[in-house]
């Protein structure tokens, strides 16, 4: 008898969500709204959840689901995964024998493990390391948010550029061309019109200017070079202090986020790290797949999901 599973990776912005049998077809995939417990109350989530699991069966809609693995941001906290546990519950449209609720850091660790021991370090608006050792047991570091953390991130590399910025408006350093893309970057006259644009928005705003700081350091930009090799040098921290926890050589570390595309920064953070590094060729969501069959399932059924995701 076919046996049905559903794979969710969510966080602040969007969640995937897979329907997969364990003959490795996906029935249907689908991108929906947030689901964050940290972010969004219980009727919020159960509007987008049920949202995501309309679409998600209305293809085929099996009698019942063997697992549920839901990897969401913020879940590492008990009470959290509770509440989304019971929302589950609440929304999913067919019984479902298990459910299991867990830290989104999980699932981009897995995808590129497959569910193995090992360390993840994700550099994309924030930043984190996280890991699981041999003998099962976890371990995070950083992601404190980026009001206390978050170094090497893509919101710290874009708040240290607008930093330079207003320094070198006010004649504190020198001004390179990276002054000048924030300026069209934002479109104002001067640079002190952009105070209000950054703090009364999010962090994503912050973020979002990391590609251009990177751009400006392949191009030799001076403060844009010194502003990534200090978010390097935190990325390199972060990767080194995960491999501290564990014992064994060759451990894998996987690297996850949108920051790790740039070769410039990859190479930095990198330098003299010894461990076997993977750049995951598949979305998180996989390794959500992986969560919901990890009990259930077997290295051929992970080869076929990983063809039907290509």
């Amino acid at each position: 008898m076919t046996k049905y599973f559903v794979a969710m990776d969510g966080g602040g912005t969007k969640t995937d969500a897979v329907l997969f049998d364990d003959t490795g077809h996906i029935i249907q995939h689908v991108i929906g709204q947030s689901s964050s417990p940290s972010a969004l109350d219980d009727a919020r989530l159960r509007k987008h959840f049920t949202d995501i699991f309309t679409t998600l069966f209305s293809k085929e809609k099996p009698s019942s689901v063997a697992c549920c693995f839901a990897g969401v941001s913020g879940c590492d906290h008990p009470l959290l995964r509770e509440r989304l546990t019971k929302v589950l519950m609440e929304t999913l449209p067919v019984p479902t024998e298990a459910i299991q609720v867990d830290n989104d850091a999980i699932t981009a660790l897995w995808s590129g493990t497959d569910g193995s021991p090992g360390a993840v370090v994700i550099a994309g608006t924030g930043s984190i390391a996280y890991g699981c050792l041999p003998d099962g047991s976890r371990f995070r570091i950083g992601g404190w948010g980026h009001l206390v953390g978050d170094d090497g991130s893509g919101y710290f590399i874009g708040k240290e550029a607008v930093r330079a910025a207003l320094r070198a408006y006010d004649g504190l350093e020198p001004r390179t061309p990276l002054y000048d893309k924030i300026q069209a970057h934002f479109k104002v006259a001067a640079m002190p019109d952009i105070i209000p644009m950054i703090y009364g928005t999010t962090k994503t705003t912050l973020a979002n200017l990391a590609p251009l700081v990177i751009d400006a350091a392949e191009s030799g930009d001076a403060a844009a070079i010194r502003i990534l090799t200090n978010s390097a040098m935190h990325l390199n921290e972060l990767i080194r202090a995960a491999l501290s926890r564990f014992d064994e050589p060759d451990v894998p570390v996987v690297l996850a986020g949108g920051l790790w595309k740039a070769k410039w920064l990859r190479e930095k953070a990198t330098e003299g790290i010894r461990a076997r590094l993977i750049r995951p060729e598949y979305p998180p969501v996989y390794g959500a797949m992986v969560g919901a069959v990890s009990e259930r399932g077997n290295a051929t059924l992970l080869t076929k999901l990983k063809a039907a995701l290509d």
